[in-house]
């Protein structure tokens, strides 16, 4: 091996002995930003926009809009996980999040537009109670008819929104001519809390053209009437709601508990969004953001559900065991199948939607499942030792430029490191940064991510200056000792610092301002080579060579 070239400069790699890596793969790689070939830096993050301190979460609304600066939403919780709504009639940018208490939605009229921006200022619950009790029907006897007929009335609330509960309790039967009139009253007072409830719609049970007997519209009136009148006029729509309930941690009905808050809030398609609940994954109904009738609840027969991922049509929910994938047109048509990977989630901040799979944190690795198969993209780059050494139970993950984007703590939360993976490519290896975030978030429309860096807001990647890089080669192993007495370095831009270690041994340090080729020590010999570059510009490739005449050669 008369001389030693680095060139390529992939990640790092720790599972391998350093002298078996292939030639790009390091043996240490510091905010080195992947994807040109050569070895470069990140640069450092912008900041565009700041929160209130102790924030932990943030999403940024006005999406409509391409703006760094607005809106953003922050919470001192995490994960909170936010959905925009898809109606089409609305112009509030209506937005649903889980993750801080109970489920809530919020819009642009929420926004305080003062900096720092202490945003959603306002919320309401995801859903409304029902009637806590049942109406009271007084027959009016004004009819001439023989024959008679039993009746049941509910009601429902209605807010400004049209979002509509599901029905109260029955009301006793009412028997009476089929002409008859009756004055129904004694309505349950409007729940308390921010729903805005501004009508009531009353329902008659009548047999339908399918010859079973529902609920069908009568008619709707003003929250603050006291009573109505079914005059026997002609009946609407059946009674949509009957089993629509307010997200999970939305009371159900005056004097009723709740169940365990709904989280992991994540769009599906056709309309529907899912979430975590106790033991189930439960799902909304089509368009409906506000109702999420039980009969849907997906229960994983093999661990505890604690986070999601989306690809194409596929909802793969993460579980404490072996993950299953939810595949499905409707929410009363969705099926589970468990994936032939035994990996559980161990940080719900780790899951990454990245188009086409889901990537998670496990105990063994960083995990994928979807384009390709299930496989751990870790295995080979690091061994389980190394991987439980960045404590992957603190990972927060999202999706940069093709990339998983991770952030870790490894010393009992004090500070955080990160990394990038390509899951396209995980023989790549791992790029590290020296600095992690707890707050992510990535934007679709301005294809960006953003960090949370303290109280700041901050573009990743962004900034005018750039991050200092570290790369160490692998091992080269000469067939028998040897001393290379020069080398250069080809770069975009000088100074790049060079280090040289033999057997082990740092042997010498070099500030290279050139191009040109530069004299290293004399005087003893070595089989192992490593070489360590530092620096901030981009660089092509270096060199180690016995003579200048064997460096020309390169």
């Amino acid at each position: 091996m008369p001389l030693i070239r680095v060139i390529g400069f992939a990640g790092e790699n720790r599972a391998l002995h350093p002298a078996l890596l292939p030639e790009a793969q390091g043996t240490v790689s510091r905010n080195q930003k992947p994807g040109r070939g050569d070895l470069r830096a990140w640069r450092q993050p912008l900041t565009v926009a700041t929160v209130p301190a102790g924030r932990k979460s943030i999403f940024r609304m006005g999406r409509d809009v391409a703006s760094h600066a607005q809106y953003w939403l922050s919470w001192t919780s995490s994960p909170v996980h936010a959905v925009r709504g898809f109606d089409a009639a609305d112009t509030t940018e209506r937005t649903y999040f889980t993750g801080d208490g109970a489920p809530k939605v919020t819009d642009n009229l929420a926004l305080d537009g003062v900096d720092p921006q202490d945003n959603p200022t306002a919320t309401r619950p995801l859903g409304l109670p029902a009637p806590a009790s049942g109406p009271t029907v007084a027959t009016v006897a004004s009819g001439t008819a023989a024959t008679l007929q039993t009746v049941f009335y509910v009601y429902t609330y209605v807010n400004d929104w049209g979002w509509e509960s599901a029905p109260s309790p029955p009301s006793a039967a009412n028997t009476r001519k089929t002409d008859d009139t009756a004055t129904i009253s004694n309505f349950a007072a409007v729940p308390s809390g921010n729903y805005n409830v501004n009508r009531r719609r009353i329902y008659r049970t009548a047999t339908g053209s399918s010859g079973a007997t529902e609920f069908f519209i009568l008619r709707e009136i003003a929250i603050g009437e006291a009573s109505t009148t079914d005059d026997n006029r002609t009946l609407g729509e059946v009674l949509p709601t009957t089993t629509w309930l307010p997200a999970p941690g939305v009371p159900v009905g005056a004097g009723a508990g709740t169940e365990g808050n709904l989280t992991h809030l994540t769009a599906l398609w056709n309309g529907m969004l899912a979430g975590i609940s106790g033991n189930a994954v439960r799902v909304c109904e089509p368009y409906t953001p506000y109702a999420w009738p039980a009969e849907y609840d997906i229960v994983p027969a093999d661990g505890k559900p604690v986070a999601l991922g989306v690809f194409g049509q596929a909802l793969l929910v993460l579980t404490t065991g072996r993950p299953v994938v939810v595949a499905g047109s409707t929410p009363e048509g969705l099926d589970q199948t468990p994936i032939e990977l035994p990996q559980g989630c161990v940080s719900a901040r780790s899951v990454v939607s990245m188009g086409s799979g889901v990537a998670w944190a496990s105990e063994d690795g960083l995990c994928w499942y979807g384009a390709g198969g299930a496989r751990i993209l870790t295995a080979g780059l690091m061994t389980r030792q190394d991987w439980q050494a960045l404590v992957p139970s603190t990972i927060v993950g999202r999706l940069y430029e093709g990339l998983y984007f991770g952030s870790y703590s490894d010393d009992g939360g004090v500070t955080r490191k990160g990394f990038t993976l390509n899951p396209g490519d995980p023989n790549a290896g791992v790029y590290f940064l020296d600095t992690g975030y707890e707050g992510l978030h990535f934007d679709e429309l301005q294809d960006q991510l953003y960090v949370l860096d303290g109280a700041n807001v901050r573009r990743w990647d962004a900034g005018a200056a750039s991050m200092t890089w570290r790369f160490r080669s692998k091992t080269f192993r000469a067939p028998r000792p040897l001393n290379f007495g020069c080398a250069e370095v080809m770069a975009d831009g000088y100074p790049v610092t060079m280090r040289v270690y033999a057997d082990g041994v740092l042997r010498h340090t070099q500030t290279v301002a050139s191009s040109g080729a530069f004299r290293l020590p004399a005087g003893f010999m070595a089989t192992d080579w490593q070489v360590e570059l530092e620096g901030a510009g981009a660089v092509q490739s270096a060199a180690l060579a016995t003579s200048i005449a064997e460096l020309a050669q390169v």
